[in-house]
């Protein structure tokens, strides 16, 4: 458990790092070169594509799941996404859960089922918490009991 100042009692930073990304990501940045080498589409359009491949590849490399337990709530941002605060009020309860990210949620990211919202990167170990509305919101940690930790200070 990382014991942080401004409030923060856990701090998580997870990325897309999986060698299985990376490998599909550069296999279809090669597949937009191959047309300029084949003269198969103009140089513009072969420009452009290569562009929006860098872009991609730039996205997947930026996005990051940050996670802070302070002291009143916690704080999910997934960049460059989106930032969501959970007030402690409004969680009923909370555990350390294995799930099946392709099965259940059709993936990582930010994901949606008919139980409510996950934010994954990596792993199939997340705390699941249940809000007072009856959802429920998944956040995928690679800390999983430093995370319970920091959530039990309160007796949530």
């Amino acid at each position: 458990m990382n014991m942080i100042d401004n409030g923060k009692i856990f701090f998580e930073t997870q990325q897309f790092r999986q060698k299985w990304i990376w490998t599909l990501l550069l296999i279809v940045l090669f597949a937009l070169f191959l047309p300029i080498f084949s003269g198969m589409i103009s140089i513009l359009l072969c420009v452009i594509l290569i562009f929006i491949g860098f872009c991609f590849i730039w996205l997947f490399y930026s996005m990051k799941l940050i996670t802070e337990v302070k002291d009143d709530s916690i704080h999910i941002k997934f960049s460059p996404f989106t930032t969501r605060i959970i007030p402690f009020s409004e969680i009923i309860k909370y555990e350390i859960r294995q799930y099946r990210p392709i099965i259940e949620y059709g993936g990582w990211g930010i994901r949606f089922n008919k139980s409510g919202k996950a934010y994954t990167v990596s792993g199939n170990i997340g705390i699941q918490i249940q809000m007072s509305t009856g959802k429920g919101i998944l956040i995928g940690t690679q800390q999983p009991n430093e995370f319970l930790q920091a959530m039990k200070l309160y007796d949530i």
